[in-house]
């Protein structure tokens, strides 16, 4: 097994999300293209064997080299709400102070990303707490949430920050985080039958301001290193997601790169990286998640010819946090997802980041 990361720069909207299972769909695609029926079928039987010869996880933002997953989904006790408080010498009569405390720690934890390497040298034990104190204490940035860089911010205090404190007009955050612009697009709705514009509708539509990656396992021999970058190029090529026909998830700027996972000594658990995880019956072990549902669609020459709605499955999204080994296998590739084709499948595997964190904390 090997570890690939793959970075990209959208060329233009992304109308679907960059999910584990959405982007299984385009590789099954582009083995299907390039190579015909029965590669794919050999393909996707190797899951049926208990040996996935592709692991994927979500897309994330990357910012400079600064790259990011989702903030871990860990608990916040009101002991860690009081310790911080006191940490950071906030005053209980203060309160101005206090109320201006409570909308910083609201805004820290709405967060959605956090830089991998700033996380992983705090995750020995993985602590939600420490990651608080630590951005309060400013050695976090809380606009980027990376290690912060002092020649970039200047900022003396949580209260100087504009990131914790709206209102601070101290200092102006020139630090660069993962951001993006919303742009409300008109659009006419057409009638088919006479082919005539019979309405308007509008869109919002989001361009980012960086780029994106996401990480991939391959086994070497069902899916070598040559044969996934032959699969990138093809998504490249054709675009990714809904609307590509009107050039929505153009992407350029493609590298496919050997990756080695920050290593945490002792890992006892893992975080999550996939949105798509449907638990073996019986696997789900201990650990804090958030689940949501998807109805996949279909895609490739099928569209034509069939309904594109998959039925709906429950799924854990990235950043949940689990226990257990992080280097085993989590997940099931989903049968029997479609009204009309059986061959349809759903990919339902997790991505494990190993971390340690506190069997009492489970």
């Amino acid at each position: 097994m090997s570890l690939l990361r793959v970075r990209f720069r959208p060329a233009s909207f992304l109308g679907t999300p960059l999910q584990a299972d959405t982007m299984f769909g385009h590789f099954c695609w582009a083995i299907r293209y390039r190579e015909g029926e029965e590669a794919l079928s050999d393909f996707l039987a190797a899951y049926d064997e208990g040996a996935p010869p592709l692991l994927l996880s979500d897309g994330f933002p990357v910012v400079g080299e600064s790259y990011y997953i989702p903030r871990p989904t860990l608990p916040s006790r009101s002991t860690d709400f009081e310790s911080v408080k006191q940490s950071v010498g906030v005053k209980e009569d203060d309160r101005a102070e206090l109320r201006r405390f409570a909308a910083a720690w609201k805004a820290i934890d709405k967060k959605a990303y956090v830089e991998l390497n700033t996380l992983m040298i705090r995750s020995e034990p993985l602590n939600g707490a420490d990651i608080m104190h630590d951005c309060f204490a400013l050695r976090i940035c809380p606009q980027s949430m990376a290690i912060r860089d002092e020649s970039v911010c200047k900022c003396s205090s949580w209260n100087d920050c504009p990131a914790l404190n709206p209102e601070s007009r101290k200092f102006k955050c020139t630090v660069a985080f993962p951001e993006h612009a919303s742009v409300v697009t008109t659009h006419n709705v057409i009638n088919r039958w006479n082919t005539t514009s019979i309405n308007l509708y509008t869109r919002e539509d989001s361009y980012p301001f960086h780029d994106f990656y996401f990480l991939a396992q391959i086994d070497g021999d069902k899916m070598s290193k040559d044969r996934f970058q032959a699969c990138m190029e093809f998504v490249r090529h054709s675009g990714y997601g809904r609307d590509k026909s009107v050039g929505c998830g153009a992407i350029k700027d493609l590298t496919v790169e050997d990756w080695s996972p920050p290593s945490a000594e002792g890992a006892n658990a893992f975080v999550n990286l996939s949105s798509s995880y449907v638990p073996k019956p019986g696997q789900l072990s201990r650990g804090f998640y958030n689940v949501h549902v998807k109805r996949g669609k279909l895609g490739g020459d099928y569209v034509l010819q069939y309904s594109p709605w998959k039925r709906p499955i429950l799924m854990i999204r990235a950043g949940s946090v689990f226990e257990g080994d992080p280097s085993a296998v989590y997940g099931v590739l989903v049968r029997n997802v479609h009204y009309e084709l059986d061959n349809v499948v759903q990919y339902g595997y997790a991505f494990p980041l190993g971390v340690k964190v506190d069997a009492e904390a489970f």
